[in-house]
C-alpha cells in the first residue's frame, strides 16, 4: 500500500511539472563580444625603427625575387630594407634597379639619387648619372590614374549591357536565344562576316 501511495506521489509530480508553464524568456539580448583582429598586421600599422638585420634580411629576399623576375616583389623588399636601414646604401642601389625595372623611372630617379648621396665614390656617380640621363622625361611615364567608383560601375554596367547584345531574337517567337557566335544582325541569326 505504501508503495502505491508513493508511486501515485511521484506521477503527481511529474504529471504538475509537465502543466508549468516554461520561464518567461530573458528581456535583454545577449551581447556578443567583437572578434580580435584576425591579422594583426591589418590592425596597427608598421613602425619602421633601425634595424641593420632585418634589411639585410629583406635585401635578401629582394635578390631571391630579382633572380625570379618578381620585379614587383623585389621592389617592395627593396623599399623595406630602405626604411629599416636609411643608411644601406646597397639597398638603395637594388631598388633603383628593380624600380627601373618595373618602369617607374621617378621611384628610380628618387633611389638612385639617395644612393648617390650616400656613396663617394665620384665613378659610380658618373655612372648612375648618364644612367639616370637616359631615362625618359617623368611626365611622359604613363601614370595610371586612382579608380573612381562612378566611372567602375558605369564600365560594369557597359560591359552587362555588351553581354545582353550578344543575345539575338528570333522574330516573331519572342524568345530570346543565346547565339554561340556572339555576333549577329539585329533581328536575324545570321552572324556578321
Amino acid at each position: 500500500m505504501a508503495r502505491a501511495v508513493l508511486l501515485v506521489a511521484f506521477f503527481a509530480g511529474v504529471n504538475y511539472a509537465q502543466l508549468l508553464p516554461p520561464p518567461p524568456p530573458d528581456p535583454t539580448p545577449p551581447v556578443y563580444a567583437t572578434p580580435p583582429e584576425e591579422d594583426e598586421s591589418l590592425a596597427t600599422p608598421k613602425v619602421y625603427t633601425f634595424n641593420p638585420l632585418q634589411a639585410k634580411k629583406e635585401i635578401s629576399t629582394g635578390d631571391f625575387h630579382m633572380k625570379r623576375g618578381n620585379f614587383k616583389g623585389a621592389v617592395y623588399r627593396f623599399r623595406e630594407a630602405t626604411q629599416w636601414d636609411d643608411g644601406n646604401s646597397d639597398a638603395f642601389f637594388k631598388l633603383g634597379e628593380a624600380s627601373e625595372k618595373v618602369k617607374d623611372y621617378a621611384g628610380a630617379k628618387e633611389a638612385f639619387a639617395k644612393y648617390v648621396k650616400l656613396v663617394d665614390n665620384k665613378k659610380k656617380s658618373d655612372e648612375i648619372a648618364k644612367r639616370v640621363a637616359k631615362y625618359p622625361a617623368v611626365a611622359s611615364v604613363k601614370q595610371r590614374p586612382a579608380e573612381d567608383p562612378v566611372k567602375a560601375a558605369r564600365d560594369a554596367e557597359a560591359r552587362a549591357r555588351n553581354a545582353a547584345r550578344s543575345r539575338t531574337v528570333t522574330p516573331g517567337a519572342g524568345q530570346v536565344r543565346q547565339n554561340p557566335t556572339g555576333a549577329t544582325q539585329p533581328g536575324t541569326n545570321v552572324p556578321i562576316q
